[in-house]
Parts: structure tokens; C-alpha cells; sequence
């Protein structure tokens, strides 16, 4: 057979399977043939697909971000792992969608508006002005080109921009404002009995059937959930580095190779006045330059140039400062600018200069002189940085390595951990609702109860916890789900029964109250009677911290007593307690003496507040409109 193949592969028959082998590798390419190589999809929106490097980038710094605002109050299991996933992929959804309603709108954000909101940014600025190097070894440490994140900048604005525009346009009537302000600022008389549960106790004891019979009927309330041990193999760049050295000749090579970033550039502070054009075509053109030469002439006979940008400047970010753009290094500007600014001497101002937004009169304020650093000076950088490089290489081999060898020993870490000279972990006894327990999280835990590692009992895929830190692991042990035996939770049932009976009879005690009350008994003497004390009648507002919360919440959604008499109610507390509320009388909130500026406060919260809805309902209508799909496979993670 292979030898009728072989004699006939020859000619125009050799030609056809070499064709119909070629398209398909030609159309898709190797890795879309063989179904590997393309980067996971977490989402898409109206085809625009949030990659999954791009929701881990987003996530982690989420979560760095939640770290630096706690501190030392930060603790990973404070916060659900899942849930905080699905709140991060969601808000990068709405983000897209807002995202893309600006776009179809005609909205746009230049280059100007990106760099201003950069240099405003302190996290960027020393002593009060834009510092590079800070912008540089931010963005370094957050994982970003300076490409990615001026368009993280420019999306940002661009957002802002519709969500302003969404929000910013609400109008507050009168009779809305009396309305808010009759609600908000509400008083109610209240005075009220408390029976206490506890009171109730001795009648509240719970026999052996009733424990039995609970028990039988509420199963799940006492599961053990379903556990397991993990062993895992951690690796991290931060380990490679600390065992690399450089010798003297490999620092000085590493040096030159890298000298462009011990030089700190020649800067310039400089000051400009921006003139629109203003419509298009020639006429337009002309204007906006015939005003800037106007400005330049008034500079020229004596006027301030500081006062002039305040003025005549359409640049929003500098013209209040005068104009001040802060230091400015060679290519950060557009190129007629940046040619024109570093041809100035000091003091000195330029002719117009045309760019993209209008023309420009620009003027030098103040010179940095460039630098560069000796070897010397650098030296403990370069051995860190050094280590950290060459440890980046090794890291990724030593991943590399690490992948394959727990695919050809699936059932062991052992051969991997040996080869690589790492140490197995293994972990307590964890659920799957115990990500906060483990390194890696939930993303951990759903490998670790896939039926891939729990099941067939292989080693799970290489998991990225952070760029430069991995992890693989294994099931070591498995529990299943079981019920705890009747003799391990006798005790907490009986407890519980006891509690509801105690709160039964409290809250029957505290019905009987309320039917005599209503008949016409008086409180007081009912009181007397039951060996309570009222709780003194009091005005409170809606907010009143000192009222128990669910006394509060019952008492202001209470009917308005009618012609000043009395009204009763009773609601049952979360410990098991009864109140019996007497509601005595409503005094509403009011507008009268107020004075305009708390009135204005309000109007502008109110407004706010609709402006916030009408957000939503906006964002909530271009997503039933969208074509969003989440994979949750990758979601969940």
C-alpha cells in the first residue's frame, strides 16, 4: 500500500496533495490547524475581544491597588477571590462599551489632553513639577509601556468624557428638592418594649425527637464540605536573582551595553501660548496665526508673557499656571514644537508655531543640563539589575522545563522538583470555598478540583499567579463531602431549637400585647403588667445610630398616626428579641431656613444622584444592545 502511494506521489498527483495539505496551513496558519497558540479570550464585546494577559494585568493591579489603600490592614481573605474576578472583567466590559458608544459619537482625545492628564498625575511630579524618571519607574513597576499606558490615559479621558456628559446634565425641580428634603430629614416619636428571648428560655428546651427530627430535615446546615490536600511547586524570578552574581567584566559590559539609561537628558521648562483654529481651510489658518502674532506683539512691547497665557491661552491644562508645561526632554512633544523649543535660548520666545492644535508662542523659562553617570556611581543598579535580567532568562527556561517535565511524570512532582531544585509545599486541608487559604487563590483551587488533577489524578497545568511568579500542583489527598454524624452537632441543634422556641414565645407574647394595645389597653399598664419598661418616647431620624437598626428601619415605614392618636406595631430582631413600637407622631423635614448654599449642596446631590441612575440605565441599555460574551471557563479561574 505505502509502496502504490509512494510510486503514484509523483507529478500532478504529488502537486494535489501538496495542495490541499497547504491551503489550510496557508488560510489559518500552523498553531489555528492544531488548535494551540492563540491567547485565551476572557471576554468580547461586539467582537472586540478582552484578552486574558489583559484581564490579568487589569486584576493584578486591581489587587495591588487594593493592597497599597489597606496597608497593613490588607489580608487576602478578606476578600472573595471569585467575586472580585467577575467585578474586574465586568468593569473592563462596561469600560469597552462606553468605550466604543465615544467612538461611535465622534469623541476623541488629542495627544495634548493625554499628556496633560499625565503630568497632572502626582504620583508623576517632584517638587511640584512633572518628573520622568518617576513616570518611568511608575509605569515600570506597574507593568506598562509608555505606549499602553498613554492609551490607558486616553481611554480613560474618553469615558469620562460620556459619564460627564451622562451625569453632569440633570435638572432638580422644587417640588423634587421638598420632597427629598420631607423624607430625608423626617422625626418620629417612638417609644417601645423590648422582650427579650432570654426571658423565655426555661420554655424553650428541645427534646430528643426534635433534635432528631431537625437534624433529618436540615442535613445540609452540617456538612463537612468536600477537601483536599495540595502539594505545589512554587517558581519565582526573585529566587533565580538572589543567586546570580556578575564578575567585574560582565558588570562593565552590561555597562555600555546600557549606558543610554544612566543619561538623564537635557530638559527644558517651558511656558506656551496656544491659539485654536478656529472652522477649517486657509481663512481659519490665517486668523488663528494673525492672533498669535498679535500676542507675540504685545509680548514684545512689554506685556507679561505669564499674563498673556492666562488671557488668550485655549490650552486648558497650563493656562491657568501661565502657560507652564514644566520640564520637557527631547520627543515628548509633537516634532514642530519639540524642533522649535530646543532652538530658543532663555527668556527667549518663538515665532508662531503650528502643530496640530493651532499655533504656538513658546518661551524657555529654565535649563536642566544632561548628565551621565560613571560606572562607579551605578554600580550596586547594575548588579541588581544585572541579576534581575539574567535571572528573567533563566526564569523562563526554568518555566519552560518546569511545564515539561510535569506533562512526562503526570503523576509526580517529585522528578520536576529534583531537576529544577525546588522544594514540594504541601498545604492544609482546603474547600472550595477556601481560596483565601492557598498561593494562587481560586484559580488554584478550581484546578485543584478539575476532574483533570482531581479525578484522573494528574499533575495540573503551569498557573501564573503574577508575571514573574508560577506554580504547578497535585491533589495529595481527597476527602468527599459528608454529613458530621448526629453525636457531633446534638449539642448546636438543641441550641438552635431552643432559640427559635425562645423567640417564638416572645414574639407570641409580644403579638398578644399588640391585639390588647389595639383594643384600647393602655401601654403603660401593659407594661406594668408584663414587668417591662418602656423605652422612653423620643424624637428620631431616619439615621438615629442609638435605635436598634431593625426597630428603626420598621418604625419609619409605619403608617402616620391619624388625628395625633397613638399607633402600634411589633417586629421581631435578629437575636430572637420582640419590640412592640408605639409610633406617637411624624414631624417632616423642611426647606424653610435653609440657606442658599446648603440648598444648592442638596441640588447638586440630588442631581448627582439622578445623573448616577441615568448613567446606569444608559450603560445597562448599550449592554442589552451588545453582543457581550464571557468565557466563563477562563472566568472563573
Amino acid at each position: 500500500m505505502l509502496q502504490s502511494i509512494r510510486d503514484k506521489a509523483q507529478g500532478w498527483f504529488a502537486w494535489a496533495i501538496v495542495i490541499l495539505i497547504s491551503v489550510p496551513f496557508a488560510l489559518w496558519g500552523i498553531q489555528e490547524y492544531l488548535g494551540v497558540g492563540a491567547e485565551p479570550v476572557m471576554a468580547s464585546v461586539n467582537d472586540r475581544d478582552i484578552k486574558e494577559r489583559e484581564f490579568e494585568n487589569t486584576y493584578q493591579r486591581f489587587r495591588a491597588s487594593l493592597r497599597q489603600q489597606l496597608g497593613d490592614a490588607y489580608r487576602a481573605d478578606l476578600f472573595d477571590e471569585s467575586q472580585l474576578r467577575d467585578d474586574v472583567l465586568q468593569s473592563m466590559i462596561r469600560d469597552e462599551l462606553i468605550s466604543q458608544a465615544a467612538n461611535r459619537m465622534g469623541l476623541r482625545i488629542s495627544d495634548m489632553q493625554v499628556r496633560g492628564a499625565i503630568a497632572g498625575i502626582s504620583a508623576f511630579r517632584a517638587n511640584g513639577q512633572f518628573d520622568t524618571a518617576a513616570y518611568e519607574r511608575v509605569l515600570r513597576q506597574q507593568n506598562y509601556s509608555a505606549q499602553e499606558f498613554q492609551e490607558r490615559i486616553r481611554r480613560a479621558l474618553l469615558t469620562e468624557q460620556v459619564t460627564a456628559a451622562l451625569t453632569g446634565s440633570e435638572l432638580v425641580t422644587q417640588a423634587e428638592l421638598n420632597e427629598i428634603k420631607r423624607l430625608k430629614d423626617q422625626h418620629r416619636e417612638v417609644s417601645y418594649l423590648l422582650l427579650s428571648s432570654s426571658d423565655f428560655v426555661g420554655s424553650g428546651v428541645a427534646s430528643a425527637e426534635e433534635v432528631e427530627a431537625y437534624y433529618a430535615a436540615n442535613q445540609n446546615q452540617f456538612m463537612l464540605p468536600e477537601r483536599v490536600r495540595i502539594d505545589y511547586l512554587e517558581l519565582e524570578m526573585s529566587q533565580l536573582s538572589e543567586k546570580i552574581t556578575a564578575t567585574e567584566e560582565q558588570l562593565r559590559q552590561f555597562f555600555e551595553e546600557r549606558q543610554a539609561e544612566y543619561i538623564t537628558q537635557e530638559q527644558r521648562r517651558a511656558s506656551h501660548i496656544l491659539i485654536a483654529i478656529d472652522g477649517e481651510g486657509e481663512e481659519a489658518e490665517a486668523a488663528a496665526r494673525n492672533k498669535a502674532l498679535d500676542a507675540l506683539k504685545r509680548i514684545q512691547d512689554g506685556e507679561e508673557f505669564a499674563a498673556l497665557a492666562k488671557e488668550l491661552s485655549q490650552d486648558p491644562g497650563s493656562a491657568e499656571q501661565g502657560g507652564d508645561l514644566g520640564f520637557i526632554e527631547p520627543g515628548m512633544m509633537d516634532i514642530s514644537f519639540d524642533k522649535a523649543l530646543f532652538a530658543l535660548a532663555k527668556d527667549e520666545i518663538s515665532e508662531p508655531v503650528r502643530t496640530d492644535f493651532g499655533f504656538h508662542l513658546i518661551k524657555i523659562t529654565e535649563f536642566r543640563e544632561g548628565s551621565k553617570k560613571s560606572f562607579e556611581e551605578v554600580r550596586n543598579a547594575l548588579q541588581a539589575a544585572y541579576s534581575s535580567n539574567e535571572a528573567e532568562g533563566q526564569f523562563y527556561k526554568y518555566s519552560e522545563r518546569l511545564v515539561d517535565l510535569v506533562f512526562e511524570h503526570p503523576d509526580s512532582l517529585e522528578p520536576a522538583a529534583e531537576s529544577l531544585g525546588l522544594a514540594v509545599v504541601t498545604s492544609d486541608w482546603v474547600g472550595r470555598a477556601d481560596a483565601g487559604k492557598i498561593l494562587g487563590a481560586d484559580r488554584a483551587i478550581n484546578m485543584a478540583f478539575s476532574d483533570d488533577v482531581l479525578i484522573e489524578g494528574n499533575n495540573s497545568e503551569l498557573l501564573e499567579i503574577t508575571p514573574d511568579h508560577m506554580m504547578v500542583l497535585r491533589v495529595n489527598a481527597h476527602e468527599e463531602a459528608a454529613v458530621r454524624p448526629l453525636d457531633q452537632v446534638r449539642e448546636d441543634i438543641a441550641a438552635i431549637l431552643k432559640q427559635q422556641k425562645s423567640a417564638t414565645l416572645a414574639e407570641e407574647q409580644g403579638r398578644l400585647l399588640l391585639s390588647r394595645l389595639r383594643q384600647g389597653d393602655s401601654f403603660d399598664q401593659l407594661a406594668k403588667e408584663s414587668s417591662l419598661k418602656i423605652k422612653e418616647a423620643r424624637m428620631v431620624a431616619r439615621a438615629d445610630a442609638t435605635l436598634p437598626s431593625a426597630i428603626a428601619q420598621h418604625l419609619f415605614s409605619m403608617p402616620r398616626p391619624e388625628a395625633d392618636v397613638t399607633s402600634f406595631d411589633g417586629v421581631a430582631l435578629p437575636n430572637g428579641d420582640f419590640a412592640v413600637i408605639a409610633l406617637h407622631k411624624v414631624e417632616d423635614g423642611s426647606l424653610e431656613g435653609m440657606d442658599e448654599n446648603a440648598l444648592q449642596i442638596l441640588r447638586n446631590a440630588q442631581a448627582k444622584a439622578k445623573g448616577r441612575d441615568n448613567f446606569e440605565f444608559v450603560v445597562q441599555l448599550l449592554k442589552g444592545a451588545a453582543k457581550v460574551v464571557i468565557n466563563k471557563s477562563q472566568a472563573q479561574q
